[in-house]
This record gives C-alpha cells, structure tokens and sequence, in this order.
C-alpha cells in the first residue's frame, strides 16, 4: 500500500492495533482542541490512556521478550555483541528521525515559525536525552520526553541484563531487573511529593521526567516474563486479565479522584496506568494475523506511528500560531485536516528518510533482526 511493503506474516497485528491506538490516543489528545465548541467536543466522551503509556509497555514487553528469548537460546548470559547489534539497531531506528525533527524544531522557533524557546535548555541535552533524565524540561521540542525515556532504558536494559545474568540465572535477573528500576521510580517521586504543583508542573515533574517514568517499560518487561515462564497462566487467563485491566481503567478514568498533591496522584498513579495496560496484552496477543482491509490499515499506521508521533505537535503549533483565526471558523474541516496533513507529512517522512536509512544502515552495520524477532506460537510452547 503506498509503497511500504509489509510481511504480514511477521507481524503481530495484536501489536500493530496497540500501536495503532496508542497514536490515536496522541494525535487527538493535541488536536482535540480544534473541536472545540462542536458537537465533536470532547470526542469520543470518555477519558483515553495516554498513549505514550501504552508505547512504553509495548516496548517493555516486546524487547524484554526478544532479550528473553535469545539469552535462553545460548547460555543463560547475555554477550557483549548481542548489546552491540540492539544498540546499533535502536540507534538506526531512533536517532536518524529523532535528530532530522529536533534540527527542524530548533530552526522553527528560532525562526519564530512555531511558538517556544531554545534558551532555557540547551540543545546539546536533547542531543544526548539528558533534557529530562532527573528534571523537567519545557517550552521546546516536548514530544522528545518520552523518547528519552525510551533510549535510557535501551541503553540499561542490556547493561543491567550482562551484570545480572552473570549473578543470577535470566530468569531471576528480568525481576531483580525489574524491581530496581520500578522501586527507583516509586521513590524518585516519593522524594518530590513535598513540594505542590499545579496540572502544567505536576505533568512536566512526575509524567515528562525519566528517573519518573521508565518503570512504565519495565512493566512491559514483567509482561514478557509472564509470557515466556508462565505461558499456561497466560493463555488460560487472558481473558480474565484484559477484563481486570479495563475495569481498573475504568476506575482510574471515572471513579478514582486524581487530586492534586496526594500519595495516591504523585507516587501510585503513572504506575497502575501501567498495569493496566500490562493487563491488556495476554488477549491482545492472541490477534494475529489479521489480513482485512481495516487490518491492512492499523499495520500501516502502526508502521507509521514513530514518524506520526514526532510530527504531529509540530504540526498542531503550527496551525495554532498561524492558522487559529482559519481553525475556529471551520473546527471540524481543521480537525480533520490536521490529521491528513500529520499522515500525509508522516508517510513522507518514512517512505524518503526513515526506512532509506535504516535498510543501508542495517547494511553497513551488518546488524540482524534477532533482538526484534517476531514472537512465535512456538516460543511459548519451548519454554
């Protein structure tokens, strides 16, 4: 379709419709405003997961899992090389995208093109991810926050999985893994529970901040434990857990009052967004391979979805600093042509720039696919 070739059979459109959602769940989170004042407001009538949240367990349970699975496979330890090909890989994956954006970023507000500023933080942070590693950031390239959290787990995980499996077997290392970096997080935002914020400080302080938020991979990487060791509970229990995980959505959404400035709101509340949607995912699994048209689609857009995520705030500040006259005037027609310009900018962005450089980097590099291979009905009844 369109010049992106997908093997269908190597994907898991479980997955794909997660990812699919998740950016959902982005893009309509930043444009949503345009509906303003229409009977679209407010649109679809009930609170929606973060969608970043949902990314970050993704993430967590499909690396985790890969890890798993070829540590297994040789002799209970993760070699150095095996972390070489996965940086070399996430790096071909994230860096090429991430650095084209910031640089396009940087020129627009400098240019006074899109609102913000490059004063406060220096370019050279987001350069290397430190723009939130144990502080907030603001006013310039926002979406970039959870992309730090991303490469900061990227980077440990392995690390942290070399240590430990020469201490413990791989099995109990995912845990101990696991429980560090989670009790890290519970604390980080305990340590800053004193001071009070309002909604703009409170989400750049504990939602946008690393030492905040990469327990939220890590429950993805229990997931993929749960997967690989337990398959029995896993499979009898899907449904059980996706029913679980809703309804405690639910009650996180509707019924659990997130009041500023509580334990429950600062310490407790971005980890059990997590679970819940960890609880999701023994269902989502069981959807594969779904070839329909509507299927043929969700794999499309969740092929898209990194490009779609650096994209689209960018271009929303550009429709509100430029356009808002044009946008309050015609909410619905903005609406949706916001998101046809974010696809359309998006499909651009893979199709010339993203997908090019990663076949010739994967090329030269000589990297493999092993760290990403597509979990197989077979692996759980291996293990």
């Amino acid at each position: 379709m369109l010049g992106i070739k997908i093997d269908y059979d190597k994907r898991i459109y479980g997955y794909d419709l997660l990812r699919a959602f998740a950016i959902f769940c982005v893009i309509h989170g930043h444009g949503s405003h345009l509906l303003s004042g229409t009977v679209l407001e407010n649109f679809p009538w009930f609170k929606l997961p973060h969608g970043v949240d949902v990314f970050f367990v993704i993430s967590g349970f499909l690396i985790g899992y890969s890890f798993i699975v070829n540590i297994n496979k040789t002799n209970g330890k993760l070699a150095l090389s095996k972390s070489l090909n996965f940086w070399k890989r996430s790096a071909l994956r994230i860096l090429p995208n991430y650095y084209l954006i910031l640089a396009i970023n940087y020129i627009l507000v400098n240019t006074d093109i899109i609102a913000g500023s490059t004063d406060k933080f220096g370019i050279v942070l987001f350069a290397t991810f430190t723009q939130n590693l144990y502080y907030p950031f603001y006013d310039f390239f926002w979406e970039s926050w959870s992309l730090a959290v991303q490469e900061w787990f990227y980077l440990l995980f392995p690390i942290f999985l070399m240590i430990f499996t020469r201490l413990f077997n791989i099995k109990s290392a995912i845990l101990i893994i696991s429980a560090i970096f989670i009790a890290i997080c519970i604390y980080y935002r305990y340590s800053i529970s004193d001071v009070e914020y309002n909604n703009f400080w409170w989400d750049v302080n504990y939602r946008k901040v690393t030492a905040s938020r990469i327990d939220s991979i890590f429950f993805g990487v229990i997931a993929a434990w749960i997967r690989y060791y337990l398959p029995g509970i896993w499979n009898k229990y899907a449904i059980h857990s996706f029913i679980v995980g809703f309804v405690l959505f639910i009650a996180v959404a509707a019924f659990i009052p997130r009041t500023l400035n509580t334990v429950y709101t600062n310490i407790f509340f971005l980890s059990i967004s997590s679970i819940y949607i960890m609880l999701w995912f023994p269902l989502i699994d069981k959807l594969k391979n779904v070839k329909t048209v509507i299927g043929r689609i969700i794999s499309h857009i969740s092929i898209l979805s990194y490009a779609l995520y650096l994209l689209n705030l960018l271009i929303r500040h550009i429709l509100d600093k430029h356009y808002s006259e044009i946008t309050g005037q015609h909410p619905i027609t903005s609406y949706l042509a916001y998101w046809f310009v974010t696809l359309v900018c998006s499909y651009l962005l893979y199709i010339l720039f993203e997908n090019p450089i990663a076949a010739y980097g994967n090329k030269v590099l000589h990297t493999t696919k092993m760290m990403y291979k597509r979990i197989r009905e077979n692996d759980i009844k291996s293990a």
